[in-house]
């Protein structure tokens, strides 16, 4: 089953019958993806409720963010009838898209009065892939520099057993938020979960930052995983059960669970030799060499005049890939095996 199986199967479970596990923990991390613009309050004191929220979100085209994660709308909707969810109280709700970032996340109280601080993860807008490329070089990115703000502002001095968690760069964002908190909220955090996000430059892997807040980090990936292996991450990642072709297999409703826990897998192999082709690229690059890369390259979207990723079509990865011959050999080839991945369905 996947997850809207599983929230249908628990619905009558309150938390206290049915604890809190690693399914409802990916199903969090998922709700900010709902463009809740408007009807979650942002830094005010009101809070409301998921089942009042959800009734609120009126535009089902609308409603959603991401490019893989189009299940959000429906999965919500189920929630908002389920005594387990409807009475999870949503706040801080923030929306920030601009030239320089693409950046969501909501705070959650549930009925144990624990906190649960989602990361949105990339849209399908080009501001938001860019900004996921360029922490090939630059850190912290401008997400990155909001979601440690976001954290020490929205938490409150009373707030206990804090969990964070995202998929895809909300994963990364969830981690980068803890390793920057405010010492007496780093104490409070209890779990940091990264669903299939990319991971950091190797400096700040190896960092104090990062070392302090490791052994609260768990990290899944599907068994064709992409985006979670670009740049440096836990080695201790759990791989997942996916019944998505290659670039759905990121998205979490393709993710399959049994009972309480997502149904463990083995990485497949092209998974992993794709893990070492990027970080072999990455290793012999030049700081100033990947910044020309993801500049040449988001420069190529810019003239081909895509300005969102669900314009690409065939026509488009063509048109991609002429330009990438201006650039050498293996770079090329590295560049068009991402994009048939990602955008060849």
């Amino acid at each position: 089953m996947n997850i809207i199986d599983y929230i249908k199967k628990n619905k009558n479970h309150t938390f206290k019958e049915l604890p809190f596990n690693e399914v409802d923990n990916l199903i969090l991390s998922l709700l900010t993806y709902i463009d809740f613009t408007d009807i979650v309050p942002a830094f005010k004191k009101e809070k409301i409720t998921l089942k009042e929220a959800a009734e609120k979100i009126s535009d089902k085209k609308k409603s959603f963010r991401g490019l893989f994660i189009s299940n959000t709308f429906k999965m919500v909707q189920i929630m908002k009838d389920s005594k387990r969810y409807q009475d999870i109280l949503l706040y801080n709700y923030m929306k920030i898209v601009n030239s320089d970032m693409q950046f969501g996340a909501m705070t959650m109280k549930l009925p144990d009065k624990s906190i649960y601080i989602s990361f949105a993860g990339t849209d399908s807008s080009i501001i938001g892939w860019e900004e996921d490329f360029k922490m090939t070089y630059l850190y912290p990115g401008a997400s990155q520099k909001y979601a440690s703000i976001y954290l020490n502002k929205a938490t409150s001095l009373l707030d206990k057993n804090i969990r964070i968690g995202g998929h895809s760069k909300g994963g990364n964002l969830s981690i980068c938020a803890a390793m920057n908190a405010r010492f007496f909220i780093k104490r409070k955090i209890k779990e940091i979960t990264n669903f299939d996000g990319p991971g950091f430059l190797k400096k700040e892997i190896e960092s104090k930052a990062y070392k302090k807040i490791e052994s609260k980090i768990k990290m899944f990936v599907p068994k064709e995983s992409i985006i979670g292996m670009l740049l440096y991450n836990t080695p201790d990642y759990i791989v997942v059960k996916s019944k998505g072709l290659n670039i759905f297999q990121h998205d979490a409703f393709n993710w399959q669970c049994k009972n309480n826990a997502l149904i463990r897998d083995n990485q497949s192999k092209r998974s992993k030799n794709l893990q070492k082709k990027l970080t072999k690229k990455l290793e012999e690059m030049k700081t100033n060499e990947r910044v020309n890369l993801v500049t040449n390259l988001f420069n190529i979207f810019k003239k081909i005049n895509i300005k969102d990723t669900k314009e690409i079509k065939l026509k488009e990865i063509f048109k991609l890939i002429k330009e990438f011959q201006k650039l050498d050999k293996e770079t090329q080839n590295l560049l068009t095996e991402l994009l048939i991945i990602i955008f060849i369905k």
